[in-house]
């Protein structure tokens, strides 16, 4: 081991206000060491500093569009069970359903494309008519119904004696329902 002298002086003030010098042996390594470790802590200590940040702020608009729009769904068709001849009018027996969703107020009308139709494979002629002309917008579905009737006293046409015949085979019995928004 290499060791050095390091001279250090060191004034003490004793009760008789002597002054006394003193040699120190001191290892170099143990110096260096307790040197860094000094080093280290300083740097630890303005590390650890609060920091001062600058900001900035400003404003944007956020631009939409919009579409605003109408869906419709169909529940249920419109279904009539009717005799020949009968004396009373016939209700139907299943009344259409269906709803219609559309953007938050947004105001939409309903029309069916026939109130008075006589059914081609049938012979019947029978009447529609919906329970509302619109409404405004929800955002939600909005139900609807369709509800018709046919004339008593209608022979209609039916090859089967005693059977029942449908309307299977119309080629009008397809109605459309149109909604203006």
């Amino acid at each position: 081991m290499n060791w050095k002298i390091v001279k250090c002086l060191v004034t003490v003030q004793s009760h008789t206000d002597s002054t006394l010098s003193y040699f120190r042996f001191i290892q170099p390594e143990i110096l260096m060491k307790k040197l860094l470790a000094l080093l280290a802590l300083a740097l630890v200590s303005v590390a650890t500093l609060p920091v001062q940040a600058a900001t900035a702020s400003g404003q944007f608009d956020v631009s939409i569009s919009l579409t605003g729009t109408c869906k419709y769904v169909k529940t249920s068709d419109v279904a009539f069970t009717y005799t020949s001849l009968q004396t009373g009018a016939q209700a139907q027996t299943t009344a259409g359903g269906f709803t219609v969703q559309c953007t938050k107020d947004l105001v939409y009308t309903l029309a069916l494309d026939s109130t008075s139709v006589t059914d081609d494979a049938v012979d019947l002629a029978y009447t529609l008519a919906l329970s509302g002309s619109g409404a405004t917008g929800s955002g939600a579905a909005q139900a609807y119904s369709v509800t018709g009737s046919i004339a008593a006293n209608q022979a209609g046409k039916c090859a089967t004696a005693g059977g029942a015949c449908t309307n299977s085979a119309a080629t009008n019995k397809t109605r459309t329902l149109t909604i203006t928004y």
